[in-house]
């Protein structure tokens, strides 16, 4: 059974966020831990807002791209109501969260006293500082990140599925 492919600019995008987000993920690990005050610690905060933000822009970019240039049909029939449902839920709680989490982390930021820069250039600083607001966005943003990252298995564990399945045509629409 053949399914059609996502054109190639849908494909980059994919895949350019998912190694960008893999990325967040280890720099949000990594980062956490550096002593407070450091040089090292500022870099990669800024770095990671930046990329977060990048990401941010990159999705709707995404979005955007799905007004002009249509998706593949629905699902082929090999693929079961449920399926299709739970990989449909799937797609749009990702993409909620693709907004959540760059949104979070950016009011979090402002409410810690920091300025946040998106690749150097200063961005408007909407809050001020305040321990509580910082810490109950940090919150959001960490949930938030558990939230996303469950979701990411569960795509990957959709495409690994249609793989032993050997439903190949599926994950060829998504790639190169």
């Amino acid at each position: 059974m053949s399914a059609k492919k996502y054109n190639s600019i849908a494909i980059i995008i994919h895949w350019l966020m998912a190694i960008l987000i893999l990325c967040m993920f280890i720099l949000g690990f990594y980062m956490v831990d550096l002593p407070k005050g450091s040089d090292e610690r500022s870099y990669f905060f800024q770095l990671h807002k930046s990329l977060g933000l990048t990401l941010a822009l990159l999705a709707l970019i995404r979005i955007s791209w799905k007004f002009f240039s249509r998706p593949p049909e629905s699902l082929p029939d090999d693929v079961t109501k449920i399926q299709k449902k739970l990989a449909t839920a799937t797609h749009h709680l990702l993409y909620l969260m693709m907004f959540i989490q760059p949104i979070t982390g950016y009011i979090s930021s402002s409410f810690a006293g920091y300025k946040t820069k998106f690749w150097g250039i200063p961005l408007p600083h909407w809050g001020w500082k305040s321990p509580d607001l910082n810490q109950l966005f940090t919150l959001f943003h960490e949930i938030s990140a558990v939230i996303l990252g469950l979701l990411i298995l569960l795509h990957l564990a959709g495409a690994f599925f249609h793989i032993y399945n050997k439903q190949f045509h599926l994950f060829k629409r998504m790639w190169f």
